[in-house]
């Protein structure tokens, strides 16, 4: 008798382990984000992180730890990452892109350049690059075909047909003779599906200035 008394507690025991190893919380939170997974913001604009929740099938609503930071003034990809665990431990992650971007992105790339100064023209190429810190600001490397020639102009609204385009006053060493040479002016927008548009620059090289025409079209 004895010996089936301690058989039916070990039975009874092994029943218990097997049911409590059953009811063993293996499932981990579910992370919902708040707002897009893939979001894109222009250059030098603010950016909330509008959060995610978090809800455990046993725990309900549970804890939510965000790491990852955006760099508002530089442009790159950007990755938030959310991270929830429940008290059993089971832990999950989601992750959101935020994607920094100058809006005058669209205009990177090679170009034919027409120089047009007083009745003499004369072509040849350029590169346009993208600031990667001051949102539609752009440059080419060699204005007017000069030595050093990196002038900086930007954008009114770079994605906007006749709008137009600012060459702000600066002071560029370059060409031949290498001096300084001063250089403001306008420009606008011509066509967007080809993307050309127009500079009308005046270059002072410390003497006399004179007025220029630079017209561009991507290759």
């Amino acid at each position: 008798m004895k010996k089936i008394n301690i058989l039916l507690i070990l039975g009874l025991v092994a029943l218990l382990m097997f049911s409590c190893s059953n009811d063993k919380d293996t499932t981990p939170p579910v992370i919902t984000l708040h707002g897009s997974s893939d979001t894109t913001i222009a250059l030098n604009t603010q950016w909330t992180d509008p959060g995610a929740t978090a809800i455990d099938d046993e725990d309900g609503n549970v804890p939510i730890n965000a790491s990852g930071v955006v760099n508002k003034d530089l442009v790159g990809v950007y990755i938030i990452t959310y991270q929830a665990s429940d008290a059993a431990g089971n832990i999950s992650t989601k992750t959101r892109t935020v994607r920094v971007r100058n809006m005058a992105d669209i205009w990177e790339g090679d170009y034919s350049v027409t120089d047009n100064s007083g009745g003499i023209e004369y072509t040849y190429t350029d590169h346009i690059s993208i600031s990667q810190t001051q949102n539609t600001y752009v440059n080419v490397n060699k204005f007017r075909n000069y030595i050093n020639g990196t002038l900086e102009f930007y954008f009114t609204k770079p994605d906007s047909l006749n709008s137009s385009i600012v060459v702000n006053i600066q002071n560029i060493t370059c060409g031949e003779p290498y001096i300084n040479r001063y250089f403001y002016g306008m420009g606008q927008i011509t066509s967007l599906t080809n993307k050309t548009f127009e500079l009308f620059v005046n270059e002072n090289d410390g003497t006399s200035t004179i007025s220029i025409v630079e017209s561009y079209q991507k290759n």
